[in-house]
């Protein structure tokens, strides 16, 4: 591995948060806020600071590996490792936090999380704890900004990696190995709590993010809120939102540290067709998709799948789970699984926009159990203007030196209030490109099976 050094691309503050009104959602919109249709006009890429939990990883100066060599060389890339550090805030005592985040409760929260990442990616990736538990003073304990979050994820990577581990002259996690921090919640605050955004401001994670995406990429670090009093006498600590948020909010964050970008929508303004849309009438509105496990799924229901786009960046799906229409082959009828679905049917489809070369990604996406009790709790900047639902999706991932999206950002699109679009496609509608060179029809969307036609109209 390289060494590396952190850069903050843009302010960033809470990525999971919470509303006590949705099953998912966020905390109530500042009186000051402005509307989502005026703040995503103009051509530069939209940051929503309550939902852009990333931070983003620069290169150093190229060099040898020289983080634990011996202690990190792996030859299983399906083998991710990882180093915990458990904080203790200036408010607890450590026997206190270490009966709040017992070993077992970390290991329990590694198995879940690891069993979740080997499901989605069909046992391609999995985690293991590396070493010994870490504990940590964090000093005056407070998390309620970026830096001061950084702060505490820098004590505890010097306990693994010594000191000044996150400059380019010292090493921090190697390849395919992350340092997770995990930080005790206080007394009711947790999603849905009567103080829910008391511990870092709101905050349940943050995670760094490499260059690129893939699940053989150089490892990160990540943030995360897990265990606290409420939940400490309970039988099951996991039943309790303390715990159990825990889950998505770290695959979530380890997600970002395989190079995974959030799932939001690109929300256009103007009551203009489809094809007409510009990318100076489009904005990428981060984290509202809240069926990816990369948006909005704030874990208070569950640890939602993850988007086919995603699993075809991180390279784990496997290639009879995607079919590809060009124009090249001519128009095309296609039937999707739902992604839920274990069949012999693929689950993603690419259609590529023949005048442009863009990739659209199709997928169909119905209920999975009892994850989704509303569809209602969307964060507040969007929440009067479209609903999420499932139903047959239309995205994109944002290419390099897009002026509207960060790259690999996944979206669907178009959205938006004037457009009249929506989140999914019903039986009989289509969606034309920007470009009017491809049509993307929804023939039907049934009994877990969608038909969809892709066409090429003449210019």
């Amino acid at each position: 591995m390289r060494a590396r050094a952190v850069t903050v691309a843009a302010l960033v503050a809470a990525a999971l948060l919470a509303e006590p009104l949705a099953a998912v959602g966020v905390p109530a919109a500042p009186a000051a806020a402005a509307p989502v249709a005026a703040s995503v006009t103009a051509p530069a890429p939209v940051r929503d600071p309550a939902l852009d939990d990333t931070v983003r990883w620069q290169s150093a100066v190229p060099g040898p590996d020289l983080s634990r060599t011996a202690v990190r060389a792996q030859t299983d890339r399906r083998v991710h490792r990882v180093d915990v550090a458990v904080a203790t805030p200036h408010w607890m005592s450590k026997n206190r936090a270490a009966q709040l985040v017992r070993d077992a409760d970390v290991d329990a929260l590694l198995a879940k999380v690891s069993a979740y990442w080997s499901k989605q990616s069909g046992g391609r990736i999995r985690f293991v704890r590396a070493s010994d538990i870490e504990r940590v003073d964090t000093g005056d304990g407070s998390c309620t900004t970026t830096n001061r979050i950084l702060k505490q994820v820098k004590r505890g990577g010097r306990a693994h990696y010594g000191a000044d581990w996150m400059t380019s002259k010292t090493r921090g996690p190697g390849k395919r190995e992350h340092l997770v921090v995990l930080f005790p919640y206080l007394r009711g605050d947790y999603p849905g709590g009567p103080r829910e955004t008391d511990t870092c401001g709101g905050t349940l994670g943050l995670g760094s993010m490499p260059r690129t995406a893939g699940r053989d990429n150089p490892g990160g670090w990540t943030f995360s809120l897990f265990g606290g009093p409420n939940g400490e006498t309970r039988s099951s600590r996991f039943s309790h939102a303390q715990y159990a948020t825990a889950v998505a909010t770290l695959a979530h964050e380890l997600g970002h540290n395989m190079g995974l970008e959030h799932s939001g929508v690109g929300w256009c303004t103007g009551s203009v067709p489809d094809r007409t849309f510009t990318s100076s009438r489009c904005g990428a509105v981060e984290g509202l998709d809240p069926m990816d496990l990369m948006g909005a799924d704030f874990a208070a229901v569950g640890t939602t799948p993850l988007s086919g786009a995603q699993k075809k960046r991180l390279g784990v799906l496997p290639a009879s789970d995607v079919v590809t229409v060009t124009k090249k082959g001519g128009a095309r009828t296609v039937k999707l699984d739902a992604r839920t679905r274990s069949t012999s049917r693929p689950t993603l489809l690419r259609a590529v926009d023949p005048r442009t070369g863009q990739y659209y990604y199709v997928e169909f996406r119905r209920p999975s159990g009892t994850r989704y009790p509303s569809l209602g709790g969307i964060p507040w900047r969007a929440a009067r203007d479209y609903t999420v639902a499932y139903g047959v999706t239309v995205s994109r991932l944002g290419r390099q030196g897009s002026t509207w999206a960060y790259p690999g950002e996944h979206l669907i699109v178009p959205m938006g209030k004037e457009s009249a679009r929506h989140s999914n496609l019903r039986k009989g509608s289509s969606f034309t490109t920007r470009s009017g060179a491809m049509r993307i029809t929804v023939r039907s969307a049934a009994d877990g099976v969608a038909t969809v036609r892709v066409t090429f109209p003449r210019p």
